[in-house]
């Protein structure tokens, strides 16, 4: 380099006519794979009819562990397309569970089932793509289908 005067240095100056672009397709929450977890925050052991204390070691990591791993490899679209997968609206669900979560101080505005076959389920609340795991319905005694 040579000596003598320094060199001007260029200064930007960004145009305010430019408009910033936004995605066109955002991903949709339908289209991130399932995960569910366990926390001390929404996982009720206590429950006289549907808590986890109940559950045996043996069925819960061959049964239970099983069927929630099975639904790791699916999309939400595909989970809520399964016959006993859907969301409990909190006027739906017994006044004991309601109470249960006031009880514990848990704001959610709605549950969501997990099917494990015909009668087993689990209740637990979605966040994102994540399912926590609340409850464990056994005999399909958390809003029993109605006969016609």
């Amino acid at each position: 380099m040579a000596k003598g005067r320094p060199r001007k240095q260029k200064v930007f100056k960004p145009t305010s006519d430019k408009i910033p672009r936004k995605l066109n397709d955002p991903i949709s929450i339908d289209a991130t794979y399932f995960s569910w977890r366990v926390s001390d925050n929404y996982i009720d052991y206590d429950h006289p009819e549907f808590g986890w204390a109940k559950v045996d070691i043996t069925d819960f990591l061959k049964k239970i562990v099983q069927a929630l791993q099975s639904y790791e490899g699916l999309t939400w679209h595909e989970v809520k397309r399964r016959r006993h997968c859907h969301p409990w609206g909190l006027d739906d669900i017994p006044n004991e569970c309601s109470a249960r979560l006031e009880e514990r101080q848990i704001d959610i505005e709605e549950l969501f089932q997990i099917g494990l076959g015909n009668r087993p389920r689990i209740i637990g609340y979605k966040t994102g793509r994540i399912f926590y795991l609340m409850w464990y319905d056994q005999r399909h005694k958390f809003c029993p289908t109605k006969a016609k």
